[in-house]
């Protein structure tokens, strides 16, 4: 191999190096092979998510989250992302007849939501965001037929949980209680 060749390899590689030495071991082997342009690939698989969406293409389109949450998981929105489209498009009554499918489709926005606040670098945002679908299920299991284990009150303590959460790592949260002071309730 001639001494350019190296030189150009040992070159590429010391580009790269400051981001491996500043990645902890334990980041997910795509973030440490992608460094910083983990996010711009990620975006790029954020896009086919939603045009897989468009299609009706949902297994594809949650392979395409999936790698992207895997390239970049520290980012909140990918998650929030995510859980919105599960638990407002795919757990609608007009996408979902079927109440127990709704739960299922709530519960799996929930679960990721969790799943992301181990890995996340603002878990804060995610636990807002899972408060902000749990006041969505109490606001909406009556008239819709949701039929959520224990209800509106237990929909709405779980957000209060969710905030709390949320306010002690960080983000400004509402209680719902104050919510429903300030409406006169």
């Amino acid at each position: 191999m001639s001494r350019a060749r190296v030189a150009g390899w040992l070159a590429c590689g010391l580009c790269w190096w400051p981001w491996w030495g500043a990645e902890p071991a334990s980041a997910p082997l795509p973030e440490r092979l992608f460094g910083p342009a983990a996010g711009l690939v990620a975006s790029a698989a954020w896009v086919r998510f939603d045009l897989f969406v468009r299609e009706g293409r949902y297994e594809a389109a949650y392979a395409a989250a999936e790698r992207a949450l895997d390239l970049d998981p520290r980012a909140p929105q990918g998650w929030i992302h995510l859980a919105a489209h599960l638990a407002r498009f795919r757990a609608s009554p007009e996408n979902e007849p079927d109440p127990a499918r709704r739960r299922e489709w709530i519960q799996a926005a929930l679960d990721l939501l969790a799943r992301g606040e181990t890995r996340c670098a603002e878990p804060g945002e995610l636990a807002h965001a899972a408060g902000v679908i749990l006041l969505m299920v109490a606001a909406f299991d009556e008239p819709t037929g949701l039929g959520w284990p224990g209800g509106a009150d237990a929909a709405q303590a779980a957000a209060a949980g969710a905030f709390a959460r949320a306010r002690a790592l960080g983000v400004h949260a509402l209680d719902p209680r104050e919510i429903e002071h300030e409406n006169g309730h």
